[in-house]
């Protein structure tokens, strides 16, 4: 069961995400349950990508990375994260205070 609100998480994703339009956002296809929340990222943007994995890595947060390919190569097309818990009280209370 994950520990944040996952709409304040997402919240936190665009603006790491820095885009000038709010519409821009680099974070595609978010979901979020009772046990996980996933986003992709265009392997475009992989530098994004790496600023999300450092903070995810530095707060001790329970989360897989995962890379899709195009079809029949070995092109990666976006990075896909699924985050379960955050276990660092200082980013949970940034979450929960936006």
């Amino acid at each position: 069961m994950i520990n944040f609100d996952p709409e304040k998480f997402k919240v936190t994703l665009n603006a790491m995400s820095n885009p000038p339009n709010p519409k821009d956002s680099k974070i595609k296809d978010y979901y979020a349950d009772q046990d996980y929340a996933s986003f992709n990222i265009d392997f475009e943007n992989v530098d994004i990508a790496l600023r999300i994995a450092g903070l995810l890595g530095k707060h001790a947060t329970n989360f897989t990375i995962t890379t899709c390919h195009f079809p029949d190569t070995n092109k990666i097309d976006y990075i896909q994260f699924m985050i379960f818990k955050i276990n660092d009280p200082e980013l949970l209370a940034l979450i929960d205070g936006l």
